[in-house]
């Protein structure tokens, strides 16, 4: 098993400098074996690119933010003049004049009795018939004493829900008499 791991290693030599395959350290022909500089003089240089390279981020980072300031008043002059193109500009042509014809008049017994039929508006009402109920009796408990103090919710509710199924009856009606 050790003669499998071995033939399956690599023998081309590393430098252990420059960490690159070919050839030894003591060949190493990219990096010097003694250092062209000393520490500190290696550390100011660093310090001076990374300050340099600060300043060109600071310069993009400013431009940058000129550019986006000049695009955002762009973008706010951008409504006025569509805004001002709407106002000045009719879309109402002979073209684009409604082409429905007639609107049905509906009957409202007949629209009360389609929104009356509406498993909301029934449910809810029946609700209001139990409310009603139970604010005859003197003695109630205390989750019918919770039902009843919810009344005025109750009655918003099936108001706007006979509303809505009013708007719907109502549309249902005209369609069926347009067709």
């Amino acid at each position: 098993m050790a003669s499998v791991v071995m033939s399956c290693a690599s023998t081309a030599p590393v430098c252990m400098r420059c960490r690159k395959a070919g050839h030894m350290a003591k060949d190493c022909q990219s990096l010097p074996f003694l250092r062209l500089q000393s520490v500190a003089e290696e550390r100011a240089q660093r310090q001076a690119q990374m300050a340099e390279n600060e300043k060109r981020f600071e310069a993009r980072k400013a431009e940058n933010e000129k550019k986006f300031a000049e695009f955002e008043s762009r973008k706010a002059a951008r409504p006025t003049k569509e805004a001002e193109k709407l106002e000045s500009d009719s879309t109402y042509t002979e073209s684009t004049a409604s082409s429905a014809g007639f609107v049905y008049e509906v009957d409202a017994a007949e629209v009360e009795r389609h929104a009356s039929m509406d498993k909301d508006v029934r449910k809810l009402a029946k609700v209001l018939r139990d409310i009603c109920k139970l604010e005859e009796c003197e003695h109630l408990e205390t989750l019918q004493a919770a039902k009843v103090a919810r009344k005025a919710e109750v009655e918003s509710e099936l108001e706007s829900v006979l509303g809505l199924a009013r708007a719907r009856a109502r549309h249902e009606l005209r369609r069926e008499r347009a067709s």
